[in-house]
């Protein structure tokens, strides 16, 4: 029970550390990027690329950046990359907490024929692959030609979201999905962007000439980040919904809502340079709006038709059967010392404050129980739907 307690705050800790970071880390990458649109690269001097004012906080800011590097070296030189470091450490650190720990439940899909130790061996190395890949995209002609570029890296996504749909729950695929994109991200900061900006360093301190192809490098890793952080903001949140990720096709929902998400990303990069156009965002809207519509919920001929009257003294049946063993003032389940989210289904009254709940994550997204540990009917689901649907 000590244990399961003090994991709890564990949890916590690193949650609440990945959240704070990662806000630091993607609130600087949208601002540098909204600077970099921003500049005004007239009338500038001559070491100048471009420049800013802006007014903030009650006080004014110009801000300037160089075509290359300062005559000398400024200090204190302010660099931007534990946000990143810590976002990725913190994150990962969560993951091995909530997924690798307890991976026979929140990792591997209840069908899932491997082993929980070869689930996080393959949850480990789809971040070593999805990096390679990416990397030696970018280190090739591929890089410069956008449209191929992103049709090959949403392949290659695609590609692992199935995969992982047939061993994994699907909870657990778009926090994997979600951990490889940013697994990408933090190494762009490591091994490309941070050792660009050493060499910047370098050729100020000694005045030597550095190739414009270098900040180019480090700049198109930047950008690539940039249109990655709203795919990975959803897919750590995502976990809330079940809506969203349960279901066979729960894999092909995260594709979709990526390639919104980095729709949206574009449209408020073109905005910046003063080239959005209104047709981005009526796709943008069609798209989430089809995205909608698959996803509603529908009732089959039967249900329809179905005139069965399902009482809640039944329907508390089914629940003591499949759900009291978490959601109760003392779980018999040793994974939780209290109910998950505090909510307690072990009465009548609980049963109907919570009815919603109920419905959401047992009868419409079928999310609980975890993995379906208590083997929870379809026909069972239904009675419960429509005694729900009744009151």
């Amino acid at each position: 029970m000590m244990q399961i307690y003090l994991m709890d705050w564990l949890n916590l800790a690193l949650k609440l550390l990945h959240v704070i970071a990662g806000i630091a880390w993607i609130g600087a990458s949208f601002y540098f990027n909204w600077l970099e649109n921003k500049l005004d690269r007239l009338n500038n001097r001559d070491e100048i690329a471009g420049n800013l004012w802006a007014v903030h906080g009650g006080g004014f800011y110009h801000l300037e950046k160089y075509k290359k590097y300062p005559q000398t070296l400024p200090e204190p030189l302010h660099w931007f990359k534990w946000e990143a470091y810590v976002t990725w450490l913190s994150g990962i650190s969560l993951l091995s907490v909530i997924y690798y720990f307890n991976a026979s439940t929140y990792l591997l899909a209840t069908d899932s024929s491997i082993s929980a130790i070869n689930g996080i061996g393959l949850s480990l190395l789809g971040l070593l692959l999805f990096w390679l890949i990416y990397d030696i995209l970018c280190k090739s002609r591929l890089v410069n030609k956008s449209a191929i570029f992103i049709a090959i890296i949403f392949i290659v996504i695609s590609f692992f979201s199935y995969f992982y749909s047939n061993i994994f729950n699907p909870r657990a695929v778009y926090m994997q999905i979600g951990a490889m994109v940013g697994t990408v991200m933090v190494a762009n900061v490591f091994f490309v962007i941070i050792p660009v900006q050493k060499k910047l360093v370098d050729a100020c301190e000694n005045a030597t000439e550095v190739s414009l192809e270098l900040g180019k490098t480090g700049y198109l890793r930047s950008r690539h980040n940039n249109y990655f952080t709203l795919p990975v903001l959803f897919m750590m949140i995502s976990g809330h919904y079940p809506t969203i990720y349960s279901g066979d096709y729960g894999w092909l929902v995260l594709i979709a809502v990526i390639g919104i998400l980095v729709m949206v990303r574009h449209y408020f990069n073109l905005r910046g340079v003063g080239k959005a156009k209104n047709s981005l965002i009526a796709i943008i809207v069609l798209s989430t709006l089809a995205l909608i519509y698959v996803l509603a919920p529908s009732q089959s001929k039967d249900q329809k038709q179905n005139k069965e009257i399902v009482t809640i003294a039944e329907a508390q049946i089914i629940i003591e059967k499949h759900c009291v063993s978490c959601h109760a003032a003392e779980p018999s389940n040793k994974a939780f010392a209290i109910a998950p989210n505090g909510i307690m289904l072990d009465t009548q009254e609980n049963i109907i404050t919570h009815k919603n709940q109920i419905y959401k994550q047992a009868v419409l997204s079928k999310a609980m129980p975890i993995i379906n540990t208590t083997n929870m009917t379809d026909e069972e689901r239904e009675k419960l739907g429509i005694w729900i649907e009744a009151n």
